[in-house]
């Protein structure tokens, strides 16, 4: 009885399609099916940030569309579709699709839904206020800025960064906003987080850092007041502060959550048969918001899908900006470890090489020239 069930896929991101490809590749006659709440046409996500200047549609960046999604997986995709409740007791889900709302049994429940943008109500009042985190937000501003020659973006980590740079190349003025010190805070260190702000000083960008929005109001124009006692006009307010991982159905079902779904080494949460990856879970006290981290996990996964009980090992993984005008990788240290950064400088390139106390490797920056080092430093981080 149980292995007539479906497995049911909540999400069609990175993550939900990735676990079901990897699925297939290993059982092709379990039921699939996969619930979203958008159109279900498969794109890439890190393509949204770097698409404006090449004037590309939402229809140029979809990659392969629903309706071969579903038959390359063998799978039953519902669109526009809202999970309404879920029994973990039953295994049996609640799901709103086009008015009807019809129940679902299921043999294993995985949650791929992803993040939502961080709140910032001060800027959300404001009409011309843009977040882009999907296909059909970039729609939405796609269509907007066509008459607009000042965007305003607030956050300076790896997606407004990217922003910032694509929007120069569309001949827009852009002013940045951050409460830190330097972009990419937290991922690089001061130097590199220096040399990338100077480098897209160059392209045009303007750089307010350690200052926030303290006033915001719209009369045709946005007028931003900031901490550092500067007003800002701008055609619109592009809002790029980090993701909180969607939880709010899992919570409700009773599965554990803090940052995100909490799950063990493969990828279970708190209650059997319930599985979780991608931007919406917590592995080992963190959420691993890239590419990478999804691609392990969706391997690992099928392969516990499928009755082989795998763990997803998640060593640490690269980060990459993508600005061609001061290319960056990096894998920083994990929390907590203690130790100095030893940097290379060639033409204001770095090679940052972070050493615990006992000598170890344990993260690594390249910028610009440096980049041609990345598998080796890749590969004694991952072997030490």
């Amino acid at each position: 009885m149980t292995q007539s069930l479906p497995i049911v896929i909540i999400g069609t991101g990175l993550a939900g399609y990735s676990v079901a490809k990897e699925f297939r590749k290993l059982d092709t006659h379990t039921p699939l099916i996969l619930l979203t709440q958008d159109d279900g046409h498969f794109y890439s996500k890190p393509l949204l940030s770097t698409a404006m200047h090449q004037a590309k549609s939402p229809q140029d960046l979809i990659i392969t569309d629903v309706a071969l999604m579903q038959q390359q997986l063998n799978a039953t995709i519902l669109t526009y579709s809202n999970v309404e409740h879920i029994d973990t007791l039953t295994q049996t889900l609640s799901v709103q699709t086009d008015n009807h709302l019809q129940n679902l049994a299921y043999q294993k429940l995985v949650f791929a839904m992803g993040a939502n943008p961080k709140p910032l109500p001060i800027i959300e009042k404001l009409h011309s206020h843009y977040r882009i985190n999907s296909l059909m937000d970039y729609a939405k501003f796609k269509n907007a800025q066509a008459s607009w020659q000042h965007l305003t973006i607030i956050g300076s980590g790896l997606v407004g960064c990217e922003f910032a740079h694509d929007f120069t190349k569309s001949h827009l003025s852009i002013e940045v906003i951050t409460p830190d010190p330097y972009p990419l805070y937290g991922l690089v260190p001061e130097p590199v987080g220096d040399a990338l702000r100077a480098s897209l000083a160059e392209k045009g960008v303007s750089w307010h850092t350690k200052a926030h929005v303290t006033e915001a109001t719209q009369n045709h124009d946005c007028y931003l007041s900031l901490s550092n006692g500067k007003t800002l006009q701008t055609n619109a307010v592009l809002v790029a502060i980090g993701l909180a991982p969607h939880i709010a159905i899992a919570k409700t079902a009773g599965l554990s959550v803090n940052q995100g779904i909490v799950v063990n080494s493969f990828l279970e949460s708190s209650v059997s048969n319930h599985y979780a990856l991608g931007d919406c879970a917590e592995y080992g006290s963190e959420c691993r918001q890239y590419v990478s981290p999804i691609l392990v996990c969706a391997r690992a996964l099928a392969q516990t899908l499928n009755g082989n009980p795998t763990q997803a090992v998640l060593p640490n993984l690269p980060v990459s900006l993508k600005v061609d005008c001061y290319p960056i990788i990096t894998a920083p240290p994990k929390r907590g470890i203690e130790g100095s950064w030893q940097f290379e400088n060639l033409d204001n390139h770095y090679q940052g090489l972070f050493y615990d106390k006992l000598g170890v490797l344990q993260g690594y920056v390249l910028s610009g020239s440096f980049l041609a080092k990345r598998q080796e430093f890749q590969a004694a981080l991952n072997t030490k």
